[in-house]
């Protein structure tokens, strides 16, 4: 039987109204969110805890101060909501679409490095299936554009990876043509023009017409010398001139420039959109939560969050620059801890969506946590007993998870701030095995020991 569990509350503080969708909002570009599938949980047989950690976060002080019991060191300052996944969970992927359309995300970018560490397995039993069972749109972000030894050996791999997608009823499609992004890096780029105008050609033979995002960005050592910040970095002319190349974009400011305040941002994202413009292309510009690899590098960056504010200027530049589309880096690209996937690091682990989905005029609901992942905190019944974690409930009305004491407590818990006024209550459902009489015991913390 179910029985629906409700956490009472009284004298609390209520939560801010939801967001509603405003009629006055112009309609914003499309949404994406870069989306990766290289994660595998502990009990993985071949590769446990696949990039929830790295050798150089095994010396890390912070990473290891932060390991828990049962896991390596953490590559990453931020935890999952749902804890060390695997990427071919098909209920976490579920749940993670459920969060993106919630949020107002039109469509993930999933990263692809083709069959290397069977990752392909990952993007199939994961985000694919999910996205065609819940009619949530994706496309490929090919690193192994910028990644390849071979560059006829990666022509062949790109067809062939078009192929086995782009007729998918969830394939994100634009003007008609499957969208793939080349993924490059600005200081060595993987491709030369040339080799673009070649790969295009081999894989429209194989594959059909394509819609090509091409990330590309340099930096111009002139404008900088003449101190036109705006104007510092910029899209090659050669690139601009290259027929068959539908939008630019780039990957994140921060392997290219440090911002994260709105007026150092602007100028840039107005002058690179018009150079695209002005070329008859489209434009993608980057937005970015935060950033931080001090988990497994010496001379880490840190770009602070400051709270959401950094997501919404990003966000603000990027739609006054006129882009075409927004891509969010990242949904879950953990080691760098550019994530706006759910943290249990956040007082409001949902608090990017909640930016995504106001930004977008859609109000945030929340779906129902995995039960079949570790989010679900929740035991069999051992003995007549029944584990249910608060923090892990389905729907969590006013309250928030809160990690201030977690070591006091041993995790994170729901908690209400009071002043005085109610909060909408908490609830979930548990499957309980038998009928009977149950004790409910509450584990709190005692607020008022100290005095």
């Amino acid at each position: 039987m179910k029985r629906t569990l409700t956490l009472l509350t009284a004298l609390l503080l209520a939560p801010l109204a939801a967001l509603s969708a405003a009629e006055s909002l112009p309609k914003r570009p499309l949404l994406l969110a870069n989306y990766y599938c290289w994660y595998h949980d502990g009990q993985h047989p071949k590769r446990p805890f696949l990039h929830w950690t790295y050798p150089s976060s095994e010396t890390n002080a912070l990473a290891k101060k932060a390991q828990k019991p049962g896991e390596p060191p953490p590559n990453s300052v931020l935890r999952p909501l749902v804890g060390l996944y695997d990427s071919a969970d098909p209920t976490v992927a579920e749940w993670h679409v459920q969060l993106a359309q919630a949020a107002g995300i039109d469509a993930f970018l999933v990263d692809w490095w083709d069959t290397h560490n069977a990752l392909d397995q990952n993007v199939d039993r994961g985000i694919v299936a999910a996205a065609g069972k819940l009619g949530f749109k994706f496309a490929l972000l090919d690193e192994r554009a910028q990644f390849h030894h071979k560059f006829e050996a990666y022509q062949a791999m790109l067809a062939g990876a078009l192929k086995r997608y782009k007729d998918h009823p969830a394939y994100l499609r634009i003007d008609g043509k499957p969208v793939v992004y080349l993924y490059q890096v600005a200081q060595n780029p993987g491709l030369t023009p040339q080799e673009f105008t070649a790969l295009k050609k081999h894989v429209e033979v194989e594959a059909g017409p394509v819609y090509w995002i091409m990330d590309k960005i340099a930096h111009d050592a002139k404008a900088a010398r003449d101190g036109d910040a705006d104007r510092e970095k910029r899209i090659p002319a050669d690139w601009l001139a290259i027929p068959g190349v539908d939008a630019f974009g780039f990957y994140s400011t921060f392997s290219n420039y440090r911002a994260d305040h709105y007026d150092e941002l602007a100028g840039k994202y107005r002058y690179l959109t018009k150079l695209a413009h002005d070329a008859g292309k489209k434009m993608l510009l980057p937005v970015h939560p935060g950033h931080d690899n001090s988990h497994f590098r010496d001379d880490p960056y840190v770009m602070p969050r400051r709270d959401g504010q950094t997501l919404r200027d990003y966000l603000r530049a990027a739609t006054d620059a006129g882009a075409d589309f927004i891509m969010v880096t990242s949904w879950n690209e953990w080691p760098e801890s550019t994530v706006v996937e759910p943290s249990s690091s956040w007082p409001d682990p949902y608090q990017y969506l909640k930016i995504l989905a106001e930004w977008k005029g859609v109000v945030f609901t929340a779906p129902p946590l995995p039960h079949d992942s570790a989010a679900a905190h929740t035991l069999p019944a051992i003995s007549g007993a029944l584990l249910v974690e608060a923090g892990a409930f389905a729907n969590r009305g006013g309250w928030v998870v809160d990690p201030q004491f977690m070591d006091i407590m041993g995790s994170p818990y729901l908690l209400a701030h009071g002043l005085g006024r109610p909060v909408a209550d908490a609830t979930t459902e548990v499957a309980v095995a038998e009928a009977g009489t149950y004790r409910v015991w509450v584990r709190t913390k005692d607020w008022v020991a100290q005095w």
